[in-house]
């Protein structure tokens, strides 16, 4: 029932996007340069959202037009590793392309959510100019599985550190971290579910740059707005 609830508000949203962006077709093509790169959740526990998942890489790219020298965007999945769906790319018919095409593997049940944060740092260090602001956004339900097994949240804190701290010496710009929150939202009756959601939450918390910087996954509108002040230099 939470999740029809869930995917009832979405698809409600995504009607009123369609609305909006009828009336306003023509893209934006951002003031202030910014490479972004979404690194999605693609364990099986994701799986039943993938239509979700798809609306909110759509929400947050449709309002921008690709350009080389103006955006990028570049998507990551990731369960057991990450692999690079698509590198950063100057192009919006390529970046339409590889959401469309996004397929959950049936039955991987692993989130390794510091594989797509350490391939996110190596397609930052690849592809994007220095001084073009970089943001990385994270889509995940937080791991819910790593608390079992006793080092997945500390290695994702780990490497999410060296990505948003940079590095000098080798003249990498540090990057700026959103995270949206894909778990359970409501309470649970289990008191063992219950401490997991929590934990994942948390965790999720942590991994962005700064409390303003976290969203529960129905919040993305908010981020999508966001990514278009911080596009005018706002």
């Amino acid at each position: 029932m939470l999740n029809l609830q869930k995917y009832v508000a979405i698809v409600l949203f995504s009607i009123c996007s369609i609305i909006v962006q009828g009336q306003h077709s023509e893209r934006i093509l951002p003031n202030c340069p910014m490479d972004i790169i979404i690194a999605v959740d693609f364990s099986a526990s994701e799986r039943a959202f993938i239509d979700e998942v798809q609306t909110v890489l759509y929400a947050i790219t449709s309002r921008f037009e690709l350009h080389p020298n103006s955006l990028k965007i570049g998507i990551i999945s990731f369960n057991r590793g990450a692999q690079l769906i698509l590198p950063l790319t100057g192009d919006t018919d390529s970046l339409i392309q590889a959401i469309d095409a996004l397929r959950i593997p049936m039955s991987v049940f692993a989130t390794d959510i510091h594989a797509g944060i350490e391939l996110a740092n190596r397609e930052f260090r690849r592809a994007s100019q220095e001084s073009v602001q970089k943001f990385f956004v994270l889509v995940s339900d937080g791991d819910p599985h790593a608390h079992s097994r006793g080092f997945g949240f500390q290695q994702d804190l780990v490497s999410i550190e060296r990505l948003k701290d940079g590095d000098p010496t080798e003249k990498v710009d540090p990057v700026h971290v959103f995270s949206l929150y894909s778990g359970e939202t409501y309470p649970s009756r289990n008191d063992f579910r219950e401490f997991v959601r929590q934990e994942s939450i948390r965790h999720m918390q942590k991994l962005s740059s700064n409390r303003e910087s976290f969203f529960f996954f129905n919040d993305y509108p908010e981020l999508v707005n966001l990514f278009e002040q911080i596009s005018s230099c706002l």
